[in-house]
């Protein structure tokens, strides 16, 4: 099982600048960019990122202050600004956003990478269930998808190392991070880390192809 890499977003309006960006973080990350806070809402809401680079003057009504807004509000992914200004306005305005780093442009590329690196380790991605006694441990990101069978719900994992637990699906709503654990169906819960295309009512992980049904 090939290793995950970590998802970038970078949101930069200049095009050279957001490529070369892209060039300095392709090799050990999987990156993708946008040009617009519109642009970047959009990815943001449709796919799932580990951190996003923001440039924090966008063109356009909204700034990278505002998309910065927008994750704090509902996807909860670090994101490091980056920017040319430095005057104690902006700072200000920066700091109160709760930013992993704040990068000054032009951006060394070990400086960058050692920001992300940083910002992602700080991540918590290590949760446990508590089943009476027992007491399981996973990594957000291992999980690939749960289905329900009866008093038992079976977890899969990259690593293949599954496990079945006398639990219900609701339980597990309620102790897995939300973003990594959403129900498709009334027997299973998905990974959208995971999730390779979605055809109509259909989702695919892998080899493994789910229904999607209307009541979720």
């Amino acid at each position: 099982m090939t290793e995950h890499k970590s998802r970038i977003l970078i949101v930069e309006d200049e095009v050279l600048i957001a490529l070369s960006l892209k060039k300095m973080l392709e090799p050990i990350f999987t990156v993708e960019t946008a040009h617009s806070y519109e642009e970047a809402r959009m990815l943001l809401s449709h796919k799932l990122f580990d951190l996003a680079l923001i440039d924090i003057s966008l063109s356009g009504d909204k700034t990278g202050l505002d998309l910065a807004g927008f994750i704090n509000a509902g996807i909860s992914i670090p994101f490091i600004f980056t920017t040319a200004l430095t005057d104690p306005g902006t700072l200000e305005k920066v700091t109160s956003l709760r930013p992993a780093a704040y990068l000054s442009k032009p951006v060394e590329k070990v400086n960058l990478v050692t920001a992300i690196q940083l910002a992602l380790a700080n991540e918590d991605s290590i949760f446990k269930i508590e089943l009476g006694k027992q007491i399981y441990y996973f990594q957000s990101k291992d999980f690939l998808f749960a289905e329900a069978d009866h008093v038992y719900v079976e977890i899969h994992l990259t690593s293949g190392r599954n496990q079945v637990l006398r639990t219900t699906m609701t339980y597990l709503e309620e102790v897995f991070p939300a973003k990594y654990f959403k129900r498709i169906n009334r027997s299973t819960a998905v990974n959208p880390y995971h999730v390779t295309k979605i055809i109509n009512d259909k989702l695919y992980i892998e080899n493994k192809i789910f229904k999607i049904s209307k009541n979720f």
